[in-house]
């Protein structure tokens, strides 16, 4: 587990007894009504860490799309810290794919940036069950340099997993199976590509193909 890490919790109401777990939706149903979500942070060093919290949310149906105020955050040593709590972006009702929950395919993507603007963690949340998610194209786009993978796209994609036509043979990825937003651009590093196709396949493009 990394020094640094963010998570994201989202709940809905319990309007009945028998409902569904909190963080369970069920599309087309009231339970998807009244989101909150809940941010937080750990920090496993042995001293407090400074950083700017951004946060995004993107409706996967539509185009529509919100950054929060940027905040300045401090998290304290060896511990966790709630940094933030509240309603879930969601898009005007003129706007919104489902006028009845809004907020039901509302992707939240979070990112601490260190000193120099540097990504230190991120983390995002999905509207679930991810089955009954119709996710757009991405526009997915690699820039394949030496020793690293540079990897962008317009729309949101959850899930990318990069491999190589063939044997994968001495070939190596420093990380995979990425979510990935847009303007977030990810580097990856990689071993033994040189010279080879590199395919991807994100949640909604499962077979694996050249970009």
């Amino acid at each position: 587990m990394k020094p640094i890490t963010l998570g994201i919790r989202r709940e809905i109401a319990k309007n009945r007894p028998n409902d569904r777990p909190r963080n369970f939706y069920e599309y087309g149903s009231f339970q998807s009504r009244e989101v909150t979500l809940s941010i937080w942070g750990s920090n496993s060093n042995h001293v407090d860490r400074k950083f700017t919290l951004k946060v995004s949310a993107y409706d996967i149906a539509t185009n529509w799309r919100v950054d929060l105020p940027e905040q300045q955050i401090t998290l304290g040593e060896n511990r966790s810290t709630e940094l933030w709590s509240g309603k879930c972006p969601e898009p005007p009702l003129d706007q919104a794919y489902d006028k009845v929950a809004p907020s039901g395919t509302v992707v939240v993507h979070a990112k601490l940036l260190g000193e120099n603007g540097e990504v230190v963690a991120r983390f995002s949340d999905w509207p679930q069950p991810y089955k009954l998610l119709d996710l757009p194209n991405p526009n997915l786009k690699l820039d394949i340099g030496e020793g690293e993978i540079r990897v962008n796209v317009e729309r949101p994609a959850k899930g990318v997993s990069l491999s190589v036509e063939g044997s994968d043979e001495g070939v190596e990825f420093g990380d995979n199976s990425l979510d990935l937003f847009p303007g977030d651009t990810q580097v990856i590093e990689v071993k033994g590509v040189a010279g080879r196709v590199v395919t991807a396949a994100w949640l909604g493009q499962e077979r694996a193909g050249q970009v």
